[in-house]
């Protein structure tokens, strides 16, 4: 029974020292799990890491959790002589893989200049909590390796999705180099959008199941190449008062990334696309 009881005394213990915010390094921060075993960030290894923010009223600004995909980040170099050290980036290199820990940085130092406009949901003369699990740590090159799988892995799931999309729609499509599936129902006549170049679209954007995510009329897009590459392309493989259908593989759209809210991580997009007039 002592013995027990001795071994909950000192797990009690661990646990309280976890909590007591401290300050290293010039970084005010809270571990609420460290394991001394574990591998220690090292300077310029890429982390995964689930990041919530919160302000002093403990409302959330951010959850990565609730988006559906962990963060990643350099681990950063010390903080130069002279700079401000109690920043999160340099909160980061106190951690361990595994470790979860607040960081507390004072608002005044995000908004340093005493004229800058700090967001209503922000008060000077407090903290913003910076609430970090770091999941994994990676050198550049196991980490381009291990992306270098995933996107193949996912280029022939895409692939199979989408020619199973292409045998029930009714429509013929030619696949280009790139991977975009085009389906032209009239090319158009004259000129057609080049890089660089404004237009006036109409179109609507939907998922494989014909959930629709974004639509427009009569909208002048960014100027060609400031698109994702799918929509890119599709705008130049039509003239003006051309038509067409085009599936967008992941990779050439919004990637595992997503764009949240609206486009989840590896989703694969089709467009309505027509092309109007040059702006």
């Amino acid at each position: 029974m002592r013995k027990q009881l001795a071994v909950i005394l000192v797990a009690a213990m661990a646990l309280a020292s976890c909590n007591n915010v401290e300050v290293v390094d010039g970084v005010k921060i809270q571990k609420h799990e460290h394991d001394d075993a574990a591998p220690k960030l090292k300077e310029g290894d890429i982390i995964t890491f689930d990041l919530v923010i919160k302000n002093d009223a403990d409302s959330t600004i951010k959850d990565s959790r609730k988006e559906g995909k962990p963060l990643q980040d350099l681990v950063p170099p010390a903080a130069a002589p002279g700079a401000f050290k109690g920043s999160f980036e340099n909160g980061l290199r106190l951690l361990s893989v595994g470790d979860s820990a607040t960081i507390f940085v004072p608002v005044d130092s995000l908004f340093k200049d005493a004229n800058q406009q700090v967001p209503p949901f922000l008060k000077r003369g407090t903290d913003v909590r910076f609430i970090v699990k770091i999941k994994k740590s990676q050198s550049r090159a196991e980490f381009e390796k291990e992306m270098t799988k995933l996107s193949a892995e996912q280029t022939g799931k895409d692939a199979k999705l989408i020619e199973a999309y292409v045998a029930n729609s009714g429509k013929k499509f030619t696949k280009t180099s790139t991977g975009l599936y085009a389906s032209i129902s009239n090319p158009g006549a004259g000129e057609g959008p080049q890089m660089g170049e404004s237009w006036e679209v109409n179109y609507i954007g939907t998922f494989l199941d014909g959930k629709e995510f974004d639509k427009g009329a009569g909208v002048a897009l960014p100027p060609v190449g400031q698109l994702v590459p799918g929509f890119n392309e599709a705008l130049m493989l039509l003239k003006k008062g051309g038509k067409g259908t085009f599936v967008i593989p992941s990779a050439l759209g919004y990637g595992a990334q997503g764009a949240a809210p609206r486009i989840p991580s590896n989703a694969i997009l089709v467009f309505e696309l027509e092309v109007l007039s040059k702006k």
